[in-house]
């Protein structure tokens, strides 16, 4: 059993007891209604409860506040609800209890922060050879490197100290942090959004679905009064809450090689990308889950690699085929100037026009005239050709990876065409639920040689150079 927590809380302006454990939260009323009575004054009722953030306090005197619940009824006026994460303030002493509001401060620590801001290159080693041991700290590299995103300060840093367990081997806990200080005060709601947008930028940096943070830490500063009696004592104090969130149940994992996309690597460009990353639109869904699932390849990875692969595809290039054809550009142009041009047609019609079903027509004419541009104005070009385009443009970066498969699988000649249409059909068969066979090695080598260029793309769309693209992508493939 893990995460055992009881207390009380208030839900619709009732009193509970809660019981939370295993993700699982149950709300018990103070007095239990009668199960039959209850069971037919809700026959055929709907569960109309929303989406909250409960706060309540333990029987040790915190505050906790789950975040994102919706109880339905399990009887007797009890309820139950999953429980995707919760914040906790572990400071009993104070009253009243501090609560989860006006956050200035976030701290996170975990795996994909040491492997991103390398916490043990802040120790200089003197003479390995001398016979005294000598370990130094870089206060240059020990400095904090700080950003500016919409306002709030982002500020990655290293904390050490030394070990008191029972590690005698241990001489020195070095740690990468990162902190958030914002520009206003944050609720909880809006703490959530920057916990997704983190774990979504650590997963690009790491080709990795999902990512955890060991810990995450939250402040706040408040005025509190120590006195005793009628004596006063206030003194800013600042209050700190832990946050826990629950990760899937699959089996996932960074990568922990040293050969890794580190800070230095995207400093001049870290602002500009993090943004790009954490942009809604931004597709992560194809990532593997581990070394493990990075292995394998099944059709809903192939659809998903296809579906990031045209989203960063056309927002580096929205108008492909109309900047390398100038003839697809013209015919285009043509005819969403036909469609515009029937459009007016049928509005002039409308204004002159007396009987009912004709302006019926006339509208519905121009409602597909709507649609028609809408449509026309999005097609920039095929699948395949935007694979063998993108194959063209980041063959420095494919290269490598395209010689070393073709030589495992015994191939000596493969043209982009051929590996481009392979990748359109198999994906235009998914996508309309078409029989697929298993997987040929042409079909294995494009859907490699995308997710490298969905990569490339990214990075381009940020302004890196060629040499730094292929650099950070040899670093994540």
């Amino acid at each position: 059993m893990k995460n055992l927590i009881c207390g009380e809380t208030k839900f619709n302006g009732k009193k509970y007891k809660f019981d939370y454990r295993n993700n699982i939260i149950v709300l018990i009323p103070e007095v239990m209604e009668n199960f039959v009575k209850w069971r037919f004054q809700h026959l055929g009722t709907e569960n109309k409860y929303d989406y909250i953030n409960l706060e309540g306090i333990t029987n040790s005197g915190y505050y906790i506040c789950f975040i994102h619940v919706r109880f339905s009824e399990i009887g007797s006026g009890a309820l139950q609800a999953f429980v995707p994460g919760y914040a906790i303030c572990k400071a009993n002493g104070i009253s009243p209890v501090p609560k989860f509001e006006n956050i200035e401060k976030i701290r996170f620590y975990g795996d994909c922060l040491d492997k991103f801001y390398y916490p043990k290159k802040i120790i200089d080693f003197n003479d390995i050879f001398s016979t005294k041991l000598r370990l130094e700290l870089d206060k240059e590299k020990n400095k904090t490197r700080n950003f500016t995103i919409n306002k709030d300060t982002y500020s990655f840093g290293i904390y050490w100290k030394i070990p008191h367990g029972s590690n005698i081997n241990q001489v020195l806990d070095v740690y990468s942090y990162l902190d958030i200080k914002f520009n206003a005060k944050k609720d909880i709601s809006q703490i959530v959004e920057y916990y997704f947008n983190l774990k979504k930028f650590f997963s690009f940096i790491n080709n990795r679905k999902y990512i955890k943070f060991e810990k995450i830490l939250a402040y706040k500063k408040e005025l509190i009064n120590y006195g005793i009696g009628d004596e006063k004592n206030i003194q800013e104090t600042t209050i700190e809450f832990e946050l826990y969130f629950e990760d899937p149940d699959e089996k996932f994992d960074i990568d922990k090689s040293l050969n890794a996309i580190r800070l230095e690597d995207i400093e001049d460009k870290f602002i500009k990308l993090y943004k790009k990353v954490t942009d809604k639109e931004f597709l992560t869904e194809y990532y593997p889950l581990s070394k493990k699932d990075d292995s394998y390849i099944d059709n809903r990875k192939f659809a998903n690699v296809s579906s990031a692969f045209e989203s960063e595809f056309n927002k580096l290039f929205p108008k492909y085929k109309s900047d390398v054809c100038e003839e697809y550009k013209e015919v285009k142009k043509m005819i969403l100037k036909s469609v515009a041009n029937k459009r007016r047609k049928s509005n002039r019609a409308i204004e002159t026009s007396k009987g009912e079903k004709e302006i019926k027509y006339l509208k519905n004419v121009m409602k597909r005239c709507d649609y028609f541009s809408k449509v026309i104005a999005k097609i920039e070009g095929t699948l395949e050709e935007k694979i063998i385009y993108s194959y063209n443009r980041y063959s420095y970066v494919i290269n490598k990876t395209r010689q070393n498969l073709m030589r495992n699988y015994g191939i000596k000649k493969l043209k982009n065409g051929t590996l481009a249409s392979k990748f359109a059909k198999r994906r235009n068969d998914i996508s309309h639920g078409n029989y697929t066979e298993g997987f040929s090695e042409i079909d294995i080598i494009a859907y490699e040689l995308i997710r490298i260029c969905i990569y490339a793309l990214t990075l381009e769309r940020c302004g890196f150079s060629n040499e730094r693209i292929k650099e950070l992508v040899d670093k994540i493939f």
